[in-house]
């Protein structure tokens, strides 16, 4: 439990440092880093014969997605200011991400023609579409970054991370406790032994509460942070929708989060690896955010509809 404790402390700290540079490179780079030690994680859950080249293929596509397709932004922000019309950055998207598509499935379909006797189809398939959530994952946090750009929003991106982390781990910490003290029902007895219907519901109403904190915080800092008289105050509205997405995203998370356990439960593993002490592997520490924050970044056309989270 003490390793523990020490581990999520340290993660804590590390994701504070790395917020701080949301804005930069710097963010793209971790994004990346997490995919391919998740990719990794994966792959070493099945035991394919073979597995390093379809793995490199998923790497090249996470590169192309969180680390490549950062360039591309600019297009949107040379839309903005007249410098390219919007349907030809629009087509400049499309085209690139067709690219990449293009990529993955030639390279899948390379794989089991010149592999055919060495390789299970079925493993391969299952490996590719696991961690191609997984690859889903990382780039709605990307999203945060790129749809709601630091010269017009502030740090309304850095906000719904801390959000999404609020949702998934907060929410996975009241579950806990609130499981603890009034678990009776078990929600998913052959995944996951120790997780109850009570403590699933007290999961997702923590989750509401923590997001709603975590805004009310955001209210009074967002003046500080970027040097405004302005003052934030929520209203009914942006608490209605936060709290709905909030809880979406919990139940939602706990569903990603037995998926994972189904996935270890057949491969008959405890943990996907162990680069955090007492809490195992990228996708082990992830497994429930990846769906949170898909779920939360469905919102943001909502907020830049509104003109940011508190519609200024």
């Amino acid at each position: 439990m003490k390793t523990r404790v020490i581990s999520g402390l340290v993660g804590l700290v590390v994701l504070f440092v790395v917020l701080s540079q949301f804005h930069t490179w710097i963010f793209n780079v971790v994004l990346f880093a997490l995919y391919a030690i998740a990719a990794h994680e994966i792959f070493n859950v099945y035991k394919e014969k073979n597995i390093r080249r379809t793995e490199i293929l998923l790497d090249i596509v996470g590169f192309l997605v969180l680390i490549v397709s950062d360039r591309f932004n600019y297009i949107s922000i040379w839309s903005e200011n007249n410098l390219i019309d919007a349907n030809s950055a629009i087509n400049i998207l499309s085209a690139f991400y067709m690219i990449v598509i293009a990529i993955l499935m030639v390279g899948f379909a390379a794989i089991v023609v010149f592999n055919f006797n060495n390789i299970d189809f079925r493993n391969v398939a299952s490996e590719i579409a696991f961690t191609l959530f997984a690859l889903f994952g990382f780039y709605a946090a990307l999203r945060f970054k790129t749809m709601l750009p630091y010269h017009k929003y502030g740090y309304d991106g850095v906000l719904l991370v801390i959000c999404s982390a609020a949702i998934a781990w907060g929410g996975d910490t009241c579950a806990y406790f609130a499981g603890f003290l009034f678990g009776k029902h078990k929600m998913a007895p052959h995944l996951s032994p120790k997780k109850t219907i009570e403590g699933a519901i007290g999961g997702v109403l923590g989750s509401v509460v923590l997001t709603w904190f975590v805004l009310w915080c955001y209210s009074i800092l967002k003046p500080m942070l970027e040097q405004s008289a302005a003052v934030y105050s929520l209203d009914i509205m942006t608490l209605a929708l936060v709290g709905v997405v909030a809880a979406l995203g919990s139940f939602l998370g706990i569903i990603g989060d037995l998926f994972a356990s189904a996935v270890k439960r057949q491969a008959g593993i405890k943990d996907y690896g162990n680069i955090m002490p007492g809490h195992g592997g990228v996708m082990d520490r992830f497994d429930s955010i990846l769906l949170v924050i898909i779920v939360v970044s469905c919102a943001i056309p909502l907020i830049i509809l509104n003109g940011g989270v508190f519609g200024v």
